[in-house]
């Protein structure tokens, strides 16, 4: 009878914590999403203890940039995780977005890159009629957006015969209009030519430099991000001539000089020398285009 009993009460014992451990409550944990700079909302997500569960996907977006994973500390020194990871949370927390800026990029066909610059302006990689960055492309007149044979007063768009007739001091036009910009008539909406301040800005930011690339000399302008434009020393077309190609780089921008309505301003280069100048209207000239951001 003693040895029922002692059965019996084994096994009450062993139902009583079978349920006491049955009846024990998980703990549940909190995984809170921040922006950190982006924009967008994201709800908390609950984690039970001991129960593997994927991230929520980001839906936060920051413009200008790219999302990278999150991170347990703002500045990205914490614990990392990626999209969408599978994990096992031990306590509440915080994870913060992670981005990383983009400094490259295309528009209607075209690459850009950014520079770094305090405008935050992006340059084209190529010169319009070109797809590489050491081709010269092609020669426009100031103001004209097609390449020509002859480059004189006489095939000018804007003259008359004795003045020019467009971007004058009686118009009061001092940048090229659509229409007459040759990089956005080219290569799309978005894209322009820069204007002489601009040009000045990339001058007086960057690194600049005489180099020979791929074999073809100009001018390497590194900006304070560190990434670089080449312009080639194309030269510059005259009558139907090319002259110093190989040795001299011509630019338009989009700005009139208006001392004198006969001339505009470019950027200009040797080896030796590089300055943002004028020029007389009627020279054919490269073009490189700019473009805003594109996010």
């Amino acid at each position: 009878m003693k040895k029922y009993a002692f059965l019996l009460f084994a096994i009450i014992s062993l139902a009583g914590m079978l349920a006491i451990s049955g009846c024990k409550k998980k703990d549940t944990y909190t995984v809170t999403f921040n922006a950190n700079g982006g924009t967008g909302t994201m709800s908390a997500q609950t984690f039970t203890e001991g129960e593997a569960q994927a991230l929520t996907r980001n839906a936060f977006t920051y413009d200008g940039y790219t999302f990278t994973g999150w991170n347990t500390v703002q500045g990205g020194s914490g614990a990392t995780y990626t999209d969408g990871q599978t994990i096992t949370a031990t306590a509440d927390m915080t994870l913060y977005a992670q981005w990383e800026k983009i400094t490259s990029g295309q528009l209607n066909g075209h690459d850009w890159v950014d520079l770094g610059l305090p405008s935050g302006l992006l340059w084209a990689t190529c010169n319009v009629g070109s797809t590489t960055p050491e081709g010269y492309g092609d020669y426009f007149a100031w103001g004209e957006t097609a390449p020509k044979d002859t480059y004189n007063w006489s095939t000018y768009n804007y003259y008359d015969g004795s003045s020019v007739t467009k971007y004058t001091s009686s118009d009061n036009l001092t940048i090229l209009e659509a229409s007459d910009d040759a990089a956005t008539a080219n290569w799309g909406a978005g894209w322009r030519m820069p204007t002489a301040d601009e040009m000045r800005e990339l001058q007086d930011y960057c690194v600049v430099i005489w180099k020979e690339q791929n074999g073809v000399n100009g001018r390497l302008f590194t900006g304070p991000n560190g990434n670089s434009i080449f312009l080639p020393a194309a030269g510059y077309r005259l009558v139907s001539e090319l002259y110093y190609a190989g040795s001299s780089g011509y630019y338009w921008s989009s700005s009139l000089y208006t001392d004198s309505p006969d001339y505009a301003w470019d950027l200009s280069f040797y080896s030796d020398y590089y300055s943002v100048y004028c020029n007389n209207r009627g020279c054919g000239h490269s073009v490189r285009p700019v473009c805003v951001s594109q996010n």
